[in-house]
């Protein structure tokens, strides 16, 4: 039988990819015809037909596995890897056929292109929500830790395990994924702005090499007594063995990126650039934090596992390994940093690219979506930092990271209102005052924003004496909490407060203008 269960998991593997590749090249026809009078329910009736025939292939194909394993599941686990293994594959298919259709093929009927974006966007939760909860058919079956690389002269790897031969590590596929899906839909963005694919391509080449660079240089720095790196400096240049932080990586990438573009593309806005890329990086490090998920690493400290029981399996019982520690046994696992800060970052992208790149847009500057990256993600880190383990803290004391996070959160609000306060000097002395709304409104957000911040800022102040300084660990105390709440409240007055004061004058200069 086992013989049987691989034969028909090939066969029905290729079935799947062939109809895959029939679809795409049936898309692909389609954008790239020049006639307009092609009927597009006819398109998408035929790619439902072949997407329908990949996720009954996939489905059957993996079921497969069941057998070529030789063992016998019970009936609820064979129902659930039917069920979702086809949802997954069918929402996968789905979702490459609409980004396809709705952003390279023009002139399409806006109701079904709405539909196809709609279609789009319900996709992506659903691939990732069925792909995640279908290795629970299997998770009985499965030995953990699952493995963190292949080794071409030993097979796969495992965390803590090491390797004597060359290996391909998951976590440094799932940075390039990350930075490849990136780059696709920033590609996509400036397509759309400009009408050209490939105005990124050389930024992209060279900004995250140096993110990567950054991010090694950030770690040696930080922990360059820690991991001995003063003793034997040259352990820096053995990235191969880990340590990467994603704080130094993203300013590298950044500045780096910054600097290239303006050199290799004079002809476009480098603030329309940074306003569609840089929170985007959001998504790559949200992909990237997975390699952690498969090295089980830069986890929490250990916490009930039968509170988190909700969670795919795979998840669960791989938290309960550490590359650092002792395997946990009783019923306890290290809390899934890695998939919380993920959905964080996520979240993040859609406040600042949805939320005030869109909705409010009409408030903002260009270049303020950049800098919201930078406040974003500082609250993100910082939040999220005392609860790591203590093993993946950086520094002596673990505050190093955490510093730089709730530093993040100031530079990034100082820049929002630089950024505003520039603006509005260049708009004043060329007398060219944008129309920015009823000074009334603006007038009512500086007094509720600055009221907000000035009192997040003093409830700060106040957990900060009420509290013992604490510079042995990083952990949850009113000190620590009383300076990220110092950064935040800081960080607002900035933004809503002052901001709103410049959008206030640029208004009644306005009324003056127009007065005389």
């Amino acid at each position: 039988m086992k013989i049987v269960g691989i034969v028909l998991l090939i066969i029905f593997m290729v079935i799947s990819i062939g109809a895959f590749v029939m679809n795409v090249l049936h898309v692909r026809g389609y954008v790239k015809s020049p006639i307009e009078v092609i009927d597009p329910k006819q398109i998408l009736k035929k790619s439902l037909i072949l997407n329908g025939v990949f996720a009954l292939a996939m489905d059957i194909a993996i079921n497969m596995i069941y057998v070529a394993i030789e063992v016998t599941p019970l009936w609820w686990e064979v129902l659930l890897t039917i069920v979702l293994v086809a949802i997954c594959a069918f929402a996968l298919a789905t979702l490459y056929t609409t980004f396809r259709i709705h952003y390279y093929r023009r002139n399409l009927p806006k109701d079904i292109d709405k539909k196809l974006y709609y279609a789009m966007c319900i996709s992506v939760p659903v691939l990732i929500i069925s792909l995640w909860y279908s290795f629970n058919g299997f998770a009985n079956y499965m030995t953990f830790p699952i493995p963190n690389g292949i080794s071409f002269t030993e097979g796969w790897t495992r965390p803590g395990v090491g390797s004597s031969g060359f290996s391909i590590a998951f976590y440094a596929l799932c940075i390039l994924s990350g930075a490849l899906f990136v780059y696709f839909l920033c590609d996509h963005k400036m397509y759309q702005q400009y009408g050209k694919h490939g105005i990124i391509e050389s930024t992209f080449l060279i900004a995250f090499p140096a993110g990567i660079l950054g991010a090694r240089i950030w770690y040696v720095i930080g922990n360059w007594t820690v991991d001995g790196f003063d003793k034997d400096p040259m352990m820096m240049f053995r990235i191969w063995e880990g340590g990467l932080t994603i704080l130094g990586g993203a300013i590298m990438g950044i500045v780096v990126g910054v600097l290239w573009f303006i050199w290799r593309n004079k002809q476009y806005s480098i603030w329309i650039a940074v306003d569609m890329i840089v929170p985007t990086i959001l998504l790559a490090q949200a992909i990237g934090r997975l390699g952690n998920f498969f090295n089980c690493e830069v986890h929490g400290n250990p916490v009930p596992a039968e509170y988190w029981n909700w969670l795919p399996q795979i998840i669960v019982r791989n938290g309960m390994f550490s590359s650092s520690e002792e395997a946990l046994t009783n019923g306890t696992f290290y809390l899934p940093l890695f998939l919380i800060e993920g959905v964080l970052n996520i979240g993040g992208y859609f406040i600042i690219s949805s939320l005030f790149g869109k909705k409010l847009r009409k408030y903002t500057e260009l270049g303020d979506l950049a800098f919201g990256y930078v406040v974003v993600y500082g609250v993100i880190r910082s939040a999220l930092e005392p609860l790591r383990n203590t093993s993946f803290n950086m520094g002596e004391n673990g505050y190093w990271s955490w510093i730089f996070s709730c530093l993040f959160i100031v530079f990034g609000a100082l820049g929002i209102f630089l950024n505003h306060l520039v603006r509005y000097l260049l708009r004043k002395k060329k007398n060219n005052i944008k129309n920015v709304g009823s000074p009334n409104v603006l007038k009512n957000s500086l007094i509720i924003g600055g009221s907000v911040s000035i009192l997040v800022l003093t409830i700060g102040i106040i957990l900060m004496i009420s509290g013992k300084p604490n510079l042995t660990s990083l952990v949850y105390d009113l000190f620590n909490v009383g300076v990220m709440l110092l950064c935040i409240g800081f960080g607002g007055l900035l933004i809503s407060g002052l901001s709103s004061l410049l959008f206030v004058l640029e208004s009644k200069r306005e009324v003056v203008t127009a007065n005389e």
